[in-house]
């Protein structure tokens, strides 16, 4: 195919997706553990998070932090914000909103859910799980099994 044609083939395009990302929510991320250390509660913001995945031209990103959805919304309107400021370094990224839960086993469980679903969607999934550790953190297990904690997430 020359430069610059369009791909004739619906749905088959190489994405670069990367399906397993954490934020400062999550409580073990270099961004959150330096800014522990140097006493400031803010460790990257949702913008500078957003471009650096723009400036690496990924196309998708899933949201999956250690049992929370705490940033998804952040991200959704950090996003939106920067599209219709046309903010330097802005580049299209689809968010796909999700989770990583660490369930009994142990091991952990990556959720994604419609790039519609917000924060508190992705939270509900905790509750029927029976997480009852710090949102996160990985320092505790759902009480429910891995079949369950499915279960919850696609309900």
């Amino acid at each position: 195919m020359t430069a610059g044609a369009t791909w004739p083939y619906p749905g088959a395009r190489w994405w670069k997706f990367d399906f397993h990302t954490h934020t400062p929510a999550s409580l073990d991320t270099h961004w959150a553990l330096e800014a522990k250390r140097e006493g400031r509660e803010v460790a990257l913001t949702p913008e500078e998070w957003l471009l650096r995945y723009m400036a690496a031209e990924v196309d998708c990103v899933a949201i999956t932090d250690h049992n929370t959805g705490g940033w998804v919304d952040r991200l959704k309107a950090a996003y939106k914000q920067m599209k219709e400021d046309c903010a330097p370094g802005f580049r299209e990224l689809h968010l796909f909103p999700g989770i990583e839960i660490s369930v009994q086993g142990p091991f952990h469980l990556l959720a994604l859910f419609d790039p519609s679903a917000d924060g508190e969607k992705v939270a509900k999934a905790l509750g029927p799980a029976r997480y009852r550790g710090t949102p996160g953190d990985s320092d505790a297990t759902t009480e429910a099994s891995a079949l369950d904690v499915v279960g919850a997430v696609l309900a």
